[in-house]
């Protein structure tokens, strides 16, 4: 005898079964969120690398459970990453940055370069880390033997925390001071942020899941140095992309594209950058520009470790000669000269300042507006 058993799953039940097999697999692959437990502390060190070459790489894609694969990312130079206490700073700079009220961890910034007669040390930046957002609150530095600290009030939103996928928001910061013989600056920053896709990135570091964070920022840099007395407005309009993951205090990718430029770091393991690369020439000029990016005046200064006659030229990334800058001999020591190009300005873009001595030659990239 056979029996046919008809048995029908109840319409709520069968609901509730989906319901379930939806959430078990939602938990496998639903976007993280990160808080402020994810941000730097005190006795945090991050170790990164700057990217080598990443030609025909498209950081703007995004998406939901989308995967990032850069794991052909190289290395081409490495820094560290380090936060301290706001209380272990210069005092000077704590009168301005009130440990635990305006700021409540430090970063040692390498983002600074010296300038010939502008010496510059202890250089750092200032945030703010709370549960609701992640604030960058200013910079410090001595400058010329001076602590020259520059609040931004109201402070710039890097993060609104908790951040998670389908998160807006926007901020104004600025900041100025002028210090007497030396000179001014202000900043005008406007950023709108945007967590815009959430999945899997793959970089040389690992693989981990992410939020990817977009901050669209414009901003206003005046400055005015008085020892050179040269002073210029720039106007910055750069993308900000920021891929984050649980734990690891900063962005596991971060990419900045601005004009023609774009700059990427990583977190990374340690690498030997000599490997491979030649022993440096010892007489090789130092070249400093500032300002830079410039509209249409720059001051470049070539230090030299002996007598050597050179020519300064700007170039374009093709390699063509735009304009002369100097040529002819000079001696030991640091020497001024003066890019001017308001008669005859080159379209927007990336160039090169070029300085050719003894059959050889170096350069330094330089932004024009």
């Amino acid at each position: 005898m056979r029996y046919i058993f008809n048995f029908r799953v109840p319409t709520t039940f069968s609901y509730l079964v989906v319901i379930i097999l939806f959430s078990c697999q939602t938990s496998v692959f639903s976007q993280i969120t990160i808080t402020q437990n994810d941000m730097p502390s005190a006795g945090d060190t991050v170790r990164k690398s700057f990217a080598l070459d990443f030609t025909g790489i498209d950081f703007s894609v995004t998406g939901e459970n989308y995967l990032w694969d850069f794991s052909q990312l190289k290395p081409a130079s490495q820094t560290v990453d380090t936060f301290v206490t706001v209380s272990s700073v210069p005092f000077l700079y704590q009168l301005v940055f009130i440990p635990n009220i305006v700021a409540n961890v430090a970063q040692k910034y390498t983002g600074l370069e010296n300038f010939p007669q502008v010496p510059i040390t202890d250089p750092y930046r200032f945030y703010k880390k709370s549960s609701n957002a992640f604030n960058d609150v200013g910079y410090a530095a001595t400058i010329s033997g001076i602590p020259v600290p520059l609040r931004l009030n109201p402070a710039d939103v890097i993060y609104k925390l908790p951040l998670a996928y389908g998160n807006i928001d926007s901020s104004d910061a600025s900041g100025q001071l002028g210090v007497p013989d030396i000179g001014y600056v202000s900043i005008q920053r406007k950023r709108l942020n945007e967590v815009d896709g959430w999945g899997t990135l793959i970089t040389p570091y690992g693989e981990y899941d992410v939020l990817r964070l977009k901050s669209s920022v414009m901003e206003t840099d005046s400055v005015y140095v008085d020892t050179l007395n040269f002073g210029q407005q720039i106007v910055r309009k750069y993308t900000e992309y920021k891929w984050l993951t649980n734990g690891k205090q900063q962005p596991l990718l971060e990419v900045t594209e601005e004009n023609a430029i774009t700059q990427v770091t990583y977190i990374d393991s340690i690498f030997d950058p000599g490997v491979g690369i030649e022993k440096a020439d010892i007489r090789k000029p130092k070249i400093y520009i500032a300002p830079n990016p410039i509209i249409d005046k720059a001051i470049i200064v070539v230090e030299l470790s002996e007598p050597e006659y050179i020519t300064i030229s700007l170039i374009n990334m093709a390699g063509i000669k735009i304009k002369r800058v100097f040529s002819g001999n000079l001696p030991a020591g640091k020497h001024f000269q003066t890019l001017n190009l308001s008669d005859s300005k080159p379209a927007s873009g990336v160039y090169l300042i070029q300085v050719e001595w003894n059959g050889k030659s170096t350069a330094k990239r330089l932004i024009i507006q």
